[in-house]
């Protein structure tokens, strides 16, 4: 495995501290989503995706599993070399594309990149039993920040993976930077296929953030216990209710934490005391909603050519092929 400036590294400590210092600092107050996915909240994301109300991973992985041998045609007579998937999660999703590349001719290695050490594990676990014919190479690392990928292997071209609607956590500059950088890591004629969430109805977004197990609630609330660990603060998750409204007018999810009685938290090593009155929320996310022209100018500004684009029979999910110009 490998790894780079992560949380456990001195390095990666003070730029988590730094990022979460700056979050915490603006108005409204916020943390960044990715301190969602350590090791625990990473499990508790994995429940999520089993959860009647949470359509996303299930709309998603059934528009890819209709769609695998189109991807994997995508890769020319030579097929797809390597598959670098950025937030691999379980890469319960990614099966299938595999095993089209595999009936196609050509065992494309594949590339998990995480934040969380239990997330590459259980990918490592799936695809030993799932596509044991695939090599599999694991990146501890915060893709936001570096993409650390090993030499590409010899013949063909990479497809990077950006799936989970996971782009929906950034504004429109975010992302563009985002997969500029992504860009900055490939080479022309390497490709990304990115997943996105699509504008359907309001009450069936809300319902997939607010589930009656409460499961999205703990996970939002872990949050507080990440940072705990980093910072030594000590937020009380007990203290905070969970509140995710849709909003329509800009198309997103936002998800809360907000105070339930006046707190004064002490913040360990970022310094200080942070105060919040009852009601008072603190941000932890936006997951916004598409639709086909937003993702491709997204796309096209981060340096690529936008090739294809598959869209779930319900319209709730998309994807798009795009090749690095």
């Amino acid at each position: 495995m490998q790894s780079v400036a992560h949380e456990d590294s001195p390095e990666g400590l003070d730029g988590a501290l730094a990022e979460i210092a700056s979050a915490l600092a603006r108005t409204p107050r916020e943390l960044p989503c990715k301190f969602f996915y350590d090791d625990r909240g990473s499990a508790l994301f994995e429940q999520i995706t089993e959860l009647p109300e949470y359509y996303p991973t299930r709309t998603e992985r059934a528009l890819l599993n209709a769609e695998a041998s189109a991807i994997a045609a995508a890769g020319g007579p030579r097929g797809w070399a390597d598959f670098v998937e950025l937030g691999s999660g379980a890469a319960s999703k990614t099966v299938s594309l595999l095993r089209a590349s595999i009936a196609r001719g050509r065992t494309p290695r594949y590339i998990a990149v995480d934040i969380s050490g239990h997330a590459l594990d259980r990918t490592r676990e799936l695809l030993r039993e799932g596509v044991p014919e695939a090599e599999v190479r694991a990146v501890l690392a915060d893709y936001s920040r570096d993409l650390p990928l090993p030499a590409r292997a010899g013949g063909g071209s990479r497809l990077v993976l950006f799936l989970g609607g996971t782009i929906g956590n950034e504004e429109d500059a975010g992302a563009v930077a985002l997969l500029s950088r992504v860009r900055g890591h490939i080479e022309q004629g390497d490709a990304l296929l990115l997943g996105a969430n699509l504008v359907t109805d309001g009450e069936v977004i809300e319902a997939a953030y607010n589930d009656s197990r409460g499961v999205t609630a703990e996970f939002n609330k872990n949050v507080l216990l990440a940072v705990n660990r980093l910072a030594g603060s000590d937020f009380a998750p007990a203290d905070f209710d969970h509140r995710a409204p849709w909003i329509a007018e800009t198309r997103r999810i936002e998800m809360w934490l907000d105070a339930r009685r006046d707190l004064r938290v002490n913040l360990g090593r970022l310094g200080g005391t942070l105060t919040l009155r009852k009601g008072e929320g603190i941000k932890t996310e936006i997951s916004r909603r598409f639709d086909r022209q937003a993702l491709e100018t997204i796309v096209t500004q981060a340096g690529f050519h936008p090739e294809q684009w598959l869209q779930s029979a319900d319209g709730r999910f998309g994807l798009s092929l795009a090749r690095a110009r």
